[in-house]
């Protein structure tokens, strides 16, 4: 049997590829892992607020958070109003493009307020540090960007 091809033809054979691309495109798009920024984001936006006045006060503080990365170490210097003071806190590691690869650490400063990590487990990329502590009952924050290679 011979298909004739005319207008009629020609417009279902398009309709037909089209459906069947888009098809593709939606199977394609739904097996694309998208991850949140944390898994419960909704929590937390609502206590945005707290996060947002721990920075405040770490800006206060008129000394910078200092993180460095040199060969597989990464190195945290608190500023000096924190050291050798009780503190508690974290650092989490952040990996902006896969959370399965997010590593929290206890916050856990010398007497001189520096922190030594060792990160050569960490895959190479852009990572954030974010460190979160409370020093009598009053909570600061900072982040920063590194990138690991």
């Amino acid at each position: 049997m011979k298909i004739k091809w005319n207008w009629g033809t020609g417009i279902v054979v398009f309709i037909a590829f089209f459906i069947m691309m888009n098809v593709v495109i939606i199977i394609f798009a739904f097996s694309e892992k998208v991850d949140l920024v944390t898994p419960n984001y909704y929590e937390k936006e609502l206590k945005y607020q707290d996060e947002i006045d721990a920075q405040q006060k770490t800006l206060q503080l008129g000394e910078n958070v200092s993180v460095e990365y040199q060969s597989q170490v990464l190195s945290l210097q608190l500023p000096k109003k924190f050291y050798g003071k009780e503190i508690s806190g974290n650092i989490l590691l952040y990996r902006p493009s896969d959370s399965l690869k997010d590593v929290k650490i206890i916050l856990q400063p010398d007497s001189s307020g520096k922190q030594i990590v060792s990160v050569k487990e960490l895959i190479k990329g852009m990572w954030k540090v974010q460190i979160k502590w409370s020093f009598e009952n009053i909570s600061y924050s900072d982040e920063k960007s590194i990138y690991i290679n």
